[in-house]
This record gives structure tokens, sequence and C-alpha cells, in this order.
């Protein structure tokens, strides 16, 4: 059997063969042509288009999914669907490359990067997402138990809890930085679509992230250290140290009450408190501290007691020396891991979760707090005909109130108190400060321990000391004036002022104020003037910086102004020539907001200006702004 020859064309002779170029019309060959090319491109490129549009719609489809997998705590459905939705967004980048080169078209080119960016930001996410629940895979306290309070678990669950976070550290870390990087993709992405829409949704997302992005970076330091705090794998004790700052005093206020707190894995063991006196009063008999002159002459005090030992506003200092007090006056308890800090304004802002407290026929708000304690200790318990050494006693019984209430948390609850606590931290209403030395340089690092800073710019910190004996702070309104100028002789002269306006008149709690007043500048700064001082200046150095010290009071409905005018010192003077003009002001603990105007002219032209939304510019050299001093407050000047 004989197949037929097959004859192999040559190169090029099948397009002859096929005489493509017949069936089109001779004239429009090139015209077709084109068209053709056109029709593929229209196809290939409006497939891809198409082909990103439906798997954005499909990731979209799976957030229900995965906010459900982890309500549930089903964590291998929520790696799956993370991983499946990292796929798609490979997919819809491979989509969007292969419209090059259309993506480098103008109007195009910039939806295109934002959308990579977007897409880029989503990934880096999705990333810290995985290895988030990779962890918790790992630990079957999270991943097998279901609980609403971490008071409902046992303490051999708490003990693994503890260990899991006590080695989590770099991971926090790691999902931090990677969140501050996605951050940085969306606000470029922001910044180049000019879809409306777009820029729209992503700045929905990313001012959710941001929120979540700084409660993490505030949570995050803490989360590899709490295990330590909290008693694990060794028992912790805590000097607590109840400041009053109705009645002001350095680092927040007078301490009137303090405690002790004892914590074994995340577990009070004892938490107890007590009237300040109980351990004074017998201390008269030995002790043999001399306190500050200004305490000395204004409150007739020979004798320094621990209820005085926060005379330095710098908080580490005072909060080592409260526990060398509280040794000295012969307290029972042998050694502190810590001092812990706190104000009435912190139960206050608490109470705003907890809920009421009742004591007897009391009832205790976030609304009366405080008034109610105060006419209870200095007035109401002799109605009650309680004696003056238990007139404190209500404190104790509110505080295990709340001691209770605390460490029940639900998770909602604890959701809802984390701002609020952070915040009350960051207004330096409460301080820490740790014996363990990895511990307090977090937090020395996150700026929660009450410290005098060191800062390389102009700085300044004023602080008030009641010495009236009564809770007239409340009534005390302050303004704190900034003014900066250059001199005729071309040196930087400062006046620092601060206006104190008596609004209330004598009653059971509010009296004439009475404050012995300093002012922390910079370090070799030069003392010219004080008005409105009703004693000779003190001049000395503290923590790094030169402090002018006087005492004033006020009275009642009345309003007084004390200033202090100094000249910066000449090395501060270069580097604000070399590289512009810095302030840090600096806020007393246990302040609440007082009023804060500042007034800077300096010897250049000036540029650049932060914050802009304070500082206004009313002449090329001069700068001017009004702020609160709810936190501490930065200013920064740039030169041309």
């Amino acid at each position: 059997m004989s197949f037929p020859r097959l004859s192999i064309l040559k190169s090029g002779d099948w397009l002859n063969k096929l005489n493509i170029y017949a069936i089109i019309p001779k004239k429009n060959h090139i015209a077709w042509a084109t068209g053709l090319v056109a029709l593929f491109l229209l196809y290939f490129y409006g497939y891809q288009v198409v082909n990103a549009y439906r798997i954005a719609r499909n990731v979209e489809s799976m957030i229900p999914g995965l906010k459900q997998a982890v309500l549930d705590k089903n964590w291998e459905n929520t790696d799956k669907i993370l991983r499946t939705i990292d796929s798609n967004a490979t997919e819809i980048e491979y989509s969007i490359n292969r419209l090059y080169p259309f993506t480098l078209l103008p109007g195009i080119s910039s939806e295109a990067n934002a959308a990579q960016d977007i897409i880029t930001a989503s990934r880096i996410s999705i990333a810290s997402g995985i290895q988030t629940v990779n962890w918790i895979k790992d630990v079957p306290v999270i991943n097998e138990i279901s609980f609403d309070s971490f008071s409902e678990l046992t303490e051999a669950q708490k003990r693994e809890l503890l260990k899991a976070l006590s080695e989590s550290g770099s991971l926090w870390e790691k999902v931090n930085n990677q969140t501050i990087l996605s951050l940085q993709f969306l606000s470029q992405a922001q910044q180049e679509t000019k879809i409306p829409l777009i820029n729209s949704q992503i700045n929905r997302v990313g001012s959710k992230l941001t929120q979540a992005q700084e409660l993490f970076a505030q949570v995050q330091p803490w989360i590899a250290i709490a295990p330590s705090v909290l008693g694990y794998p060794n028992q912790k004790t805590y000097l607590l140290l109840l400041q009053n700052n109705t009645e002001l005093r350095p680092t927040g206020g007078f301490i009137g009450t303090y405690g002790i707190l004892k914590i074994r894995n995340a577990q009070v063991v004892s938490f107890t408190t007590d009237n300040v006196y109980n351990l004074d009063e017998p201390a008269k008999a030995y002790n043999t501290k001399v306190p500050p002159a200004h305490m000395q002459k204004y409150i007739k005090q020979a004798q320094w007691f621990f209820r005085d030992s926060n005379w330095d506003p710098d908080f580490p200092s005072s909060a080592q020396n409260a526990i060398q007090f509280y040794k000295d006056e012969r307290g029972t308890e042998k050694h502190f891991d810590g001092v812990i800090a706190l104000t009435p304004t912190v139960v206050e802002n608490l109470m705003q979760v907890l809920g009421p407290v009742y004591v007897d026929d009391k009832i205790f708000t976030s609304d009366n707090l405080i008034d109610t304690l105060a006419y209870h200790v200095e007035k109401g318990f002799q109605e009650e005909g309680i004696t003056i050494y238990n007139r404190k006693q209500i404190i104790d019984d509110v505080a295990q109130q709340l001691k209770e209430k605390l460490f029940t948390l639900s998770v909602d609850q604890m959701r809802a108190l984390a701002p609020i606590a952070f915040e009350s931290i960051d207004q330096r209403q409460m301080m820490f400060w740790f014996e363990d030395a990895n511990v307090q340089r977090i937090v020395q690092n996150l700026n929660w321990d009450g410290r005098i800073i060191s800062y390389q710019g102009d700085y300044l910190q004023i602080v008030d000391a009641n010495l009236g004996s009564l809770k007239s702070d409340p009534a005390i309104k302050r303004t704190i004036d900034y003014t900066l100028k250059v001199a005729d002789n071309g040196d930087l002269q400062a006046t620092a002022s601060i206006t104190y306006e008596h609004t209330a008149d004598f009653d059971w709690k509010t009296t004439r104020y009475r404050t012995y007043a300093r002012v922390y500048v910079p370090q070799g700064s030069r003392f010219v003037k004080a008005q409105g001082n009703e004693e000779e200046i003190a001049i000395g150095n503290e923590h790094g910086k030169t402090v002018f010290g006087t005492f004033i009071s006020i009275e009642p409905l009345d309003t007084e102004t004390l200033s202090f005018t100094y000249i910066l010192p000449k090395d501060l003077k270069s580097r604000i020539l070399a590289d512009g003009y810095s302030l840090y002001v600096q806020k007393q603990s246990g302040t609440i907001a007082h009023d804060l105007n500042l007034d800077i002219t300096l010897p250049y032209k000036v540029d650049f200006v932060y914050p802009d939304d304070v500082l206004d510019k009313k002449s090329s050299t001069q700068v001017a702004g009004e702020w609160d001093l709810s936190v501490d407050r930065e200013i920064i000047i740039k030169q041309k």
C-alpha cells in the first residue's frame, strides 16, 4: 500500500498558498491589518481589566467569611481564607502588569501605580494576619478554650498564655513594622489616584488601620514584658501611690492614700490600701529626715514623711524615694518590684467602662467620685461618727470593688477600656517605675515613666506644689504664656509666665492658693528677672535642667501672674541658628489642661512651622499660637 507523497512547503510558502490578502480589498490592507491588531489588543487588555475586577469582587465576597472565621476561632479556615485572598491579590497584580504599556499613558499610569500600592499594602497586612494566626494555632489556651473574661481561666491556663506572650515579642514587633509599612503604601496610593471613589475608600480603610496601628503601637512593646509585670514566672509586689491632684504636688498630687498590690500569674494575691498617716504618725518618734526648706517654711513641718516623698517632679526619682521612705518608716513590706502612681482622674476615666460602685448608702460614678470621696474624707466622716484615722476606709472599700471589676473585665470591656487607659497615661495621670531595667527601659521609651525628659532644643516645664493643705486646685485656672525674642545684643531672651485665676471662695475644701512654683528650662539659662514672686528666686540645676523656684499665693476670686525672664544658653542659640528652633513643653503630672500661649520671634526668616494648625506666622520672623497642655507639646520652626 502506498501513501501519496507529502510535500513540505518552504518557509513563507503557506502564506502564498493561503493568500490571505486575496480576501481583503487591496486598498484596505493596512486598515484591516490595523483593525485586527486593535481588536486583539482590545480583547486582551479588556480581558485583563475585567479579570482584575472579577477577582477584586471575589476577594470582597470573602471578607464576611474571614470575619466569621475569626469570631468562631476557626483558625484553620482563617488561615485558608487569608492565603486565598493573597493568591487573588497576586492574580490582580499580574493582570495589571499585563496592561503594559498602556499603564505608561498619562492619567492611567497614576491609577495603575495606586492599584499596585493598594495590592502591596493588602499583601503586607495579609502576611501579618497569617503570622498571627499561626502563633495563635500554637497556643492551645487561645485556640481551644472559649472565654469572655481573663478571670475565667484557671491559673495553669493563665501561666500557659503568659508564657506564650513572653516568648512572642519579636512577632509583635514584626507585625507592628508591617502595619506601618502597609500604611505607607496606602498613603502613596491616596496621593496617586485621582478617582474620588477610590480615594474615599482608601481614606476609610486607612483611617481604621491608622487607629488600630496607633493603639497596637502602644500595646505592642508591653506584650513581651506584660507577663513579667503580671507576675509570671514570679510573683510581683507593687507600691501604689494614690496622688490626689485636687491638692497638686510635683508628681501629680498629695499622697493621702497608698496601697500594696501583690500579683501572680495575672491574678491578684492581695490588694490593700491605707491612710498614709497610719504609716507617718508612728514614725514621728524616730524620723530624722529633714524636709525641703519651703516645706519647712510654709507648712511648718520639721520632719519629712512618706506623704511628701514626691517633692521631685521626676517620677522615677520620687518613686524610689517613696520606697525608701516606706522602709524607713518601718512599713511591713520588705521588697517592691515597682511603683505605680495614679490620680482620681484615672479612676474617674476607668469608671466610664467599669460602671458605678456602691458603698453602704453611697453611689460613686465617673461624674461624682472625686467630690463624694473628698467630702467624706474631709468633712462627712465626722457626721457619721468615724474617727480621723479611719476616715479613708471608704477609699479602700471603693478600691476593692474597682479591683474586682478590673480583673473580671470581659473582652469587650477590655477593648473599650484600652484607649481610655492609654489616654490617662499620655496625660500623665498614671505613671510607672519598675525595678527590672528591661521593663523600665520600655516604659521610658513609651514616655510612661513621668521623668523630666532630655531634649536638645528649647524646653519648658512649670511645676506647682500646693502648700495650702486643702483641695483648692480644681478652683485654679492656669494659663501659661511663653515668649521668645531677640534681645538688642543678639541673645535669645525667654519669658515664661503662669497666670493663676482663683475661681472659688473659701469653703470646706478651698482656701487661698499657696504654691511653691518651679520653672525648668534648658541647662545653662541665665536668670534676668522675675515678677509676681513673694520671695527671692532660688536658682539651681536638676535633671539636666536649670530651675528657678519661688513662692506665690492667690486669694479666692483673685488673679495673679508669676513670670520668669531668662537668656537661653549660647550653645542652644548656636544649634537654633544651625538647625532651626524646637520647643518641648512638658506638662506637670496630675494637671488637667492648662491653656498654653506661644509667641516666638527668631533671628531668621521662618519657612516651616509644625504643627501648622496651631502656629500662625505673624511676620517673616514671628510665629504665635494657642494650645492646651493636656499632654506634652512640641513645636518646630525651620528657617529658609
